[in-house]
């Protein structure tokens, strides 16, 4: 499928030539990347639905003319496809999680970024501009979906990692990009709606609390010291369009590289011991 922009994107800050852009999956994310690289004036040049044929986008990337490649795919195959690309000389960007296991990450280059979209909103400078020492924060995620999210892909722990790595990546990697590398953290309790604990960093304790339910309402607080900073009330972080923020660090590459993400995905691996204690027992 081929799909060509008219008109290339240009304002004070930046003007480029158009890039060409190869995208492996068609699921619900797919949109917020169209029009991204449409307003960054790139070129969709091929897409692949790896749910229709799981081998088509090993074809489709060995003869693309992309220059970069974007995975939108499940969580369990991002970590081999990245790796599969990067190898062949594209630049890769990957939604969240890059991976999820840690030590994969060590394996994957400077040409592979991840999506990690609330690195830019308003609220990170604000927070990032307070005083950082004796932090207390509360993390309090509450999101809504209905029983259909879990019976998907999304539903299977082993291919997503479960709700902290399909959700909570978001909230966990922006406190450490904002406040500092966590010390030490702990889970009260986990399972694929709900999960709450602790964490410890240098300057701040956090007590974390992440569900989903069928609730209509929904947010996104970060609070400390008593002050909330709610990044989002909306249906989706999606909603928030900072996708094009995204698009406009990487094709000057300063994109999200993988050992920016290692703590955080470290830390969700922590946090999901918990889930893996109780499956045993």
């Amino acid at each position: 499928m081929l799909l060509t922009q008219s008109k290339p994107f240009t304002n004070s800050f930046m003007n480029f030539t158009p890039r060409r852009f190869m995208i492996i999956g068609t699921g619900f994310i797919f949109p917020k990347h169209f029009y991204a690289i449409k307003e960054i004036g790139g070129e969709i040049v091929d897409i692949v639905n790896e749910g229709t044929n799981p081998n088509e986008w090993k074809k489709v990337l060995e003869n693309t003319t992309a220059d970069f490649v974007v995975i939108l795919t499940p969580n369990y195959l991002h970590y081999e496809m990245c790796k599969i690309a990067e190898a062949m000389g594209k630049i890769v960007l990957c939604e969240k999680p890059l991976t999820i296991n840690s030590k994969q990450l060590v394996k994957l280059g400077q040409n592979v970024n991840v999506v990690l979209q609330l690195r830019y909103h308003p609220l990170v400078k604000k927070l990032k501009e307070l005083k950082k020492n004796k932090l207390i924060i509360e993390l309090d995620i509450v999101m809504q979906r209905n029983e259909s999210y879990f019976q998907g892909w999304k539903g299977q722990r082993e291919k997503s990692g479960g709700l902290l790595f399909n959700l909570g990546i978001h909230y966990l990697d922006l406190l450490e990009y904002i406040f500092g590398k966590h010390t030490y953290a702990r889970t009260n309790y986990l399972d694929n709606k709900v999960g709450y604990g602790g964490i410890r960093g240098e300057n701040y304790l956090c007590t974390w609390r992440i569900e989903i339910n069928n609730a209509l309402s929904q947010h996104r607080i970060f609070k400390v010291n008593g002050e909330s900073y709610d990044f989002s009330n909306k249906d989706n972080l999606s909603q928030e369009d900072l996708h094009k923020f995204v698009y406009r660090d990487l094709i000057v590459g300063k994109g999200v590289k993988p050992p920016e993400c290692v703590n955080s995905v470290k830390l969700v691996e922590k946090l999901n011991e918990y889930d893996l204690e109780t499956r045993i027992k």
